[in-house]
């Protein structure tokens, strides 16, 4: 399932790019679906490329009751591996789990100036492919988890996909109360 979202953030594209960069887990509070975000790695690829590796934790609270006594904190957490590119406010991106490949997740987002308002604001877009493989889910027999595929794939695109576009809604947030 491909998908493409646009969000706007009225703060300028620079300070946009530099706090997802720089300070993505003071954001934490303003995310509504995560409980955290921890920064694993972070290496310089070039002058102009710099990969970041994340842990998100989700909640569970919003999952469907059907599968919710299957959603462990492993499965509700992933890793974002990006790799930056500043000149171009452009970042590609991969997710995965620890428990194995539960979906296939990747895209680019890009964090550019608004047209309409390029000086004091965001155009943020977030672009990506989903494929989610619900029979894989730990504890969950096959046939059900075929059964369950379309709630599960459900949930993960409502997981996923609003987690990606509700960082606009967060860096908002953060950078209004940080004046």
């Amino acid at each position: 399932m491909e998908f493409e979202k646009h969000s706007k953030v009225s703060h300028p594209a620079p300070l946009v790019l530099d706090t997802m960069i720089e300070h993505m887990e003071n954001i934490v509070p303003f995310l509504p679906s995560v409980e955290g975000i921890e920064t694993l790695s972070r290496e310089e690829l070039s002058d102009t490329q710099l990969r970041i590796v994340r842990r998100w934790s989700g909640s569970a609270d919003k999952a469907p009751s059907a599968i919710r006594p299957f959603l462990s904190p492993e499965v509700m957490s992933w890793t974002d591996t990006a790799v930056w590119t500043p000149a171009e406010y452009k970042v590609d991106w991969t997710l995965t789990t620890s428990m194995g490949e539960l979906y296939k997740c990747s895209g680019s987002n890009y964090f550019e100036p608004h047209p309409d308002d390029p000086e004091n604001a965001t155009r943020m877009r977030v672009t990506g492919s989903l494929q989610v493989f619900p029979e894989r889910l730990p504890g969950v027999p096959r046939f059900l988890g075929k059964r369950l595929a379309p709630q599960v794939e459900k949930f993960v695109v409502n997981l996923i996909t609003p987690n990606l576009t509700d960082v606009a809604i967060g860096l908002q947030g953060y950078l209004d109360d940080k004046g």
